[in-house]
Formats: structure tokens, sequence, C-alpha cells
């Protein structure tokens, strides 16, 4: 696969997306939109995540995903392999842990299709611990009713704040799976987010 049309379009409009914060709605969405579009000429099957502080406070940083497909690995790799040399962005491989990076992080609501969500409204318990990968299972509850909202949507938005939480690697690491669960299990204990990566790397 050719990752030329890529990077080129990437390096003749990347000072737009640093200064992304500048420009109207619909100048925003429509930018967005043709970098995914871009990206999916190469593979569509690869995710991303962008982080553009605004007013130029830290470098912007633009992250590839898996999305949990562990072929699409390699396509990243090679994608990765002709990436320019930019002393204005961070690019890299895999999406890093916002938790670690960013004190506020639990308190920032994430938003889709109508569904809000804080990580701070977050509790987990594990579920069990898959014995051939030694992996967790883990039970889901959040601070509101979830039977009115789509289960795909709510599934979605927790996996993401999932994956910014822990950041990719790890999550691949030590989570198989996660279950959202409209009650509070008998008997278990429930912990916050922000205790969750203690949580896996101290059993």
């Amino acid at each position: 696969m050719n990752t030329t049309p890529f990077w080129h379009w990437f390096t003749a409009n990347e000072k737009t997306l640093r200064n992304i914060h500048s420009l109207s709605d619909k100048g925003r969405e429509e930018l967005l939109y043709w970098f995914s579009k871009h990206l999916e000429y190469y593979s569509p099957k690869i995710g991303y995540r962008f982080i553009i502080p605004p007013e130029n406070q830290d470098l912007p940083t633009l992250a590839f995903s898996t999305c949990g497909d562990p072929e699409v690995g390699a396509l990243i790799l090679h994608l990765m392999e002709s990436a320019p040399k930019n002393k204005d962005w961070i690019i890299t491989a895999y999406i890093t842990s916002l938790a670690d990076q960013d004190p506020d992080y639990f308190e920032k609501e994430y938003c889709l299709n109508g569904i809000c969500l804080k990580p701070s409204n977050i509790k987990f318990w594990a579920l069990l611990i898959d014995p051939d990968t030694d992996q967790f299972i883990l039970g889901i509850i959040l601070d509101f009713p979830i039977n009115k909202y789509d289960s795909d949507l709510l599934r979605e938005i927790v996996g993401i704040i999932l994956n910014d939480t822990l950041g990719e690697e790890r999550f691949k690491h030590y989570i198989e799976d996660f279950i959202i669960k409209s009650q509070i299990p008998q008997d278990e204990e429930l912990f916050e987010l922000k205790d969750l990566k203690l949580f896996l790397e101290g059993l």
C-alpha cells in the first residue's frame, strides 16, 4: 500500500491542522473530513486521535489506533516508516494514556451522539479473569440508567474512555473485554476508574 498520498496531504495541511481551533465549525469539519478520507484511502481500518492544544501551549499529537484489530498494527508500522520528520508534531503509532498526561482527565466529558459521560462517573470490577490469557473481563457500571440508550453507542464511548485511560498498549495487554451492567453486583467491590491502572498492574 502506498503511504505517499496520505503524508503528502498531511504535509500540505499540517499548519492548518495545528491552528484548527481558529477555524469555523464548518472549516474544522471539512478539514477533519479530508484527513479521514486520505487516511481511509490508505486503510479504512486505522483509527486515529488528534490532541491539538489551544494557543500552541504544547505540541499537537497525532496518534494512530488499531481499533482492537491486531492485523492493523502492521499497516500502522508501514505508515509510520514513511512519516515525515516534523518538529511541530508528535506522531505516534498507538494511542497513549491521557490519564497519565492530564491531571484533570477524569473530569473531562466525553459526548457521542447524545450520550455524555465523564471518566470519573465510571466504576468497574473484575468480572472474571480468562485462565488461558490471564486477561480481564471488566464489569462496568455507569452513573445513569443504561436501558434508554443504544447499547452499541454506550459500548463505543466506554471503549474510547478505557483506551484513553490506559493507553492502547496497556489496554491490549490487560483487557480482553468489558460488559456494561445495569445493576451493581452483590458482594463485589467497585473501584473508581482512576484506580484501574493500579488495579490491573497490582494483580
